[in-house]
Formats: structure tokens, C-alpha cells, sequence
């Protein structure tokens, strides 16, 4: 008998020590991931949001480590050299130490059997992924901010999202879906398009700004501003296919979102102020978009 409890108790020690070992990721942790193991909770990108990266990338590989340093909370890259590699992070340094920056770093959900939702970073790591040698096995660390790893079941589990605002469940026109439709990877294979949600992307510092470093951005922020958008202005009216007509396109929805008063209802019960909105278009900024950041876009759509 004594043998027996003998033997009962080192099991039971092994199978705490095995569940101990086995507690998956809490709020508040900072872990690290390949891109494959993140699973969206957005249907859609901006995919000129992820060529306009794509095409700079290209044209100054400075500028893709300096990203993936920002991502992981290092602030920008020291200057790298030809043998530096994306999937090796010992081949190129950061000026800062990991997670020094944790309000830049992309964030997820810890779900269920362990499952990281990704509610930040959708467009980032879209990029990285159709970065060449980049790509799905490429690692990155990642912020937890909320566990629902407890949820009884997915329904609960999405029941939860949805009221912390966890989860954008509409398509590329501002319909809506279900849970179950959300793509099980990101990048362009598998995400949609959302022209909008690019034109809010390309506004930024022109009509609104996200919340300066230490403040909580609202999740989904840039996602209110588009489909707000998409009720007022048709963007078949402007040739996105061009330049001058694709800073049209930035005008109008510019001149659209500081329209006062800002603190008119967007979306997600926040106002314009609450979604970082403006009282006036910065006038250069949008130029400088048009001259800089839009020839990248079109430059990349011409010749892939």
C-alpha cells in the first residue's frame, strides 16, 4: 500500500508539473511567435497599405529591418549590412533592448488550446509575410493584453471578444460576417481588400493621428474611420489607378473627417476626437503623402 501512495503521489506531481509546463500565455506577457501560429481577427487589409511597404522595402532594405525592430519594441535598426537576414535576428542588431517600446508592439489575444489571436499588427505582419526572405516561419514577439484562454467554447470565446472589441467582423464593403470566416493566416493570399481602410492609412497625420505614446489606441481604430467613411464618398468618382487622382481621393475624405463637430459619432461608440480625429486637414502632410508614399503603391501595382 505505502508503494502505491508512493507511486500516486510522483504522479501527481508529474501530471501539476506537466500542467504548470503546459499554462499558456497571460495578459501582460510579451512572447515569441512565427507568423504562421497568429490567427486574425479581421477579414481585410489595405492592400495598398502593404504595397506601399512591400515597394519601399524594396528600394531601401534599411528600412524592413528598422520595421521589424519598431514591432518588437527595439525602436529602430542600427545600420545593417548585406548579410542581414530577416528570418536570423543574430545578423542585425536593434538600437534598443526587446520590448523596451511594448506600446509598439503588435498585440494578440490569448485564446483557447493555447491559440494567439492577432488585434494589432494585421497589416505589419501581412507585409512580412509576402516580404521575400521573410515569410511565414518568420519570428516575431507579440504583447498579450487580454486571456480568454478559459472561455468554455469558441462561441463563448468570440461572445467575449466581441464586447471587448477584440474582433472586426465586417468584409471589405462593411458587411458583416461571422466568426467563422475570418481567414485562418494573414497576408494577401488570405486576407481581402478594403480600398478604404488603405485611403484611412494613407490620411494619417493629415485628418487624424492615433494616441501619442502612452495612451491606449482604440483596437481597430483606422477600421471606425473607413467605414464611416464608405457611407459619404464613393471612391469610384476618383482614378485610384493615378496619382492627382488618388490625392483627390485624400482631399475629399480628409475634408469629410474634420467636419465639424468632432464629436459626432464614428463608430464603436467613440467620436472623431475619441478616433484621434482633427479640426483642420494638415494640408502639407497630405501632399507629402501624395508625392512620397502614393508613387510607392503605384510603382509596386505597375510590375506585379
Amino acid at each position: 500500500m505505502r508503494i502505491q501512495s508512493c507511486a500516486l503521489t510522483l504522479l501527481l506531481a508529474l501530471l501539476c508539473t506537466q500542467a504548470l509546463a503546459f499554462t499558456g500565455p497571460k495578459a501582460g506577457d510579451v512572447v515569441e511567435v512565427s507568423l504562421e501560429q497568429l490567427h486574425p481577427t479581421q477579414a481585410v487589409i489595405g492592400f495598398d497599405q502593404v504595397y506601399y511597404k512591400l515597394e519601399r522595402f524594396a528600394r531601401n532594405r534599411q528600412k524592413l529591418f528598422d520595421e521589424i525592430c519598431e514591432s518588437n519594441g527595439q525602436d529602430q535598426a542600427k545600420p545593417v549590412e548585406g548579410s542581414a537576414d530577416p528570418l536570423k535576428p543574430e545578423s542585425f542588431s536593434c538600437k534598443d533592448q526587446p520590448n523596451e517600446h511594448p506600446q509598439e508592439m503588435k498585440t494578440v489575444v490569448a485564446g483557447p488550446g493555447g491559440q494567439l489571436y492577432l488585434t494589432d499588427g494585421h497589416h505589419t505582419f501581412s507585409t512580412l509575410w509576402e516580404q521575400p526572405g521573410a515569410g511565414p516561419q518568420m519570428k516575431m514577439k507579440v504583447r498579450v493584453t487580454d486571456d480568454f484562454s478559459d472561455s468554455a467554447d469558441m462561441a463563448t470565446f468570440w461572445k467575449r471578444m466581441q464586447t471587448a472589441h477584440k474582433v472586426w467582423l465586417k468584409d471589405g464593403n462593411g458587411q458583416g460576417i461571422s466568426p467563422d470566416q475570418l481567414p485562418a493566416h494573414v497576408g494577401l493570399q488570405s486576407m481581402h481588400n478594403d480600398i478604404m481602410r488603405s485611403i484611412v492609412y494613407f490620411v494619417r497625420g493629415a485628418a487624424y493621428d492615433k494616441p501619442d505614446a502612452g495612451e491606449v489606441s482604440p483596437e481597430f481604430l483606422e477600421f471606425y474611420w473607413a467605414d464611416w467613411l464608405r457611407a459619404r464618398m464613393k471612391l469610384a468618382d476618383y482614378n485610384l489607378s493615378e496619382r492627382s487622382g488618388y490625392h483627390r481621393a485624400l482631399q475629399a475624405a480628409s475634408d469629410l473627417m474634420v467636419k465639424p463637430p468632432s464629436s459626432k459619432a464614428v463608430g464603436g461608440g467613440l467620436t472623431a476626437r475619441e478616433l484621434g480625429g482633427f479640426k483642420s486637414v494638415k494640408r502639407k502632410a497630405l501632399t507629402k503623402v501624395a508625392d512620397e508614399k502614393l508613387p510607392y503603391v503605384l510603382d509596386y501595382k505597375a510590375t506585379h
